[in-house]
């Protein structure tokens, strides 16, 4: 290489590594972007709208399995709950019924709080007679602060068994 050149790119090395940066993050963009969405980067970054769950009981029920347990709310406007049920690795929506909760407490969005709040009893509503699942999964929607769609966690999960 030439001293002419040599000189030419020390002269401009800050624009040089400016449009190098830029392009350097023009390129990994959908990995940055995919990683914020992410449910570990939003515990990171205390950005899920709560953390701590604990399943303290739970029981097997002719209507399904009756849920109880707490966590701590740090954020966001509740939006509803879903519930899955898991036969054979395949998952299948199911009702989950809060009214018990709801005669205890105000129903809606809790307050958010440092110190773990209950939740339940909940129960997720599935027959035995289709067939006995073997675990289960509850989802949880949150309406964020300076977020367009609604945020969705998974808020616990387990086998399909009473204590």
């Amino acid at each position: 290489m030439s001293d002419h050149i040599k000189g030419a790119i020390r002269a401009n090395r800050l624009p040089i590594y400016v449009l190098a940066a830029i392009a350097v993050l023009a390129v990994a963009e959908p990995w940055i972007r995919q990683a914020q969405s992410s449910r570990a980067w939003r515990d990171f970054t205390g950005q899920t709208p709560f953390v701590a769950v604990t399943v303290t009981a739970q029981n097997v029920t002719p209507e399904g399995l009756q849920l109880m347990g707490d966590m701590i709310k740090r954020r966001c406007e509740y939006r509803g709950l879903a519930a899955y049920v898991i036969i054979g690795g395949k998952g299948y929506r199911t009702v989950v019924d809060t009214s018990p909760e709801e005669e205890l407490r105000p129903p809606g969005s809790r307050p958010p709080n440092r110190r773990a709040q209950p939740w339940g009893p909940w129960e997720i509503k599935w027959s035995a007679e289709k067939a006995i699942p073997e675990s289960y999964e509850l989802w949880a929607y949150h309406q964020c602060p300076g977020e367009k769609t609604v945020q969705t966690n998974l808020f616990a999960s387990g086998k399909w068994e009473g204590n």
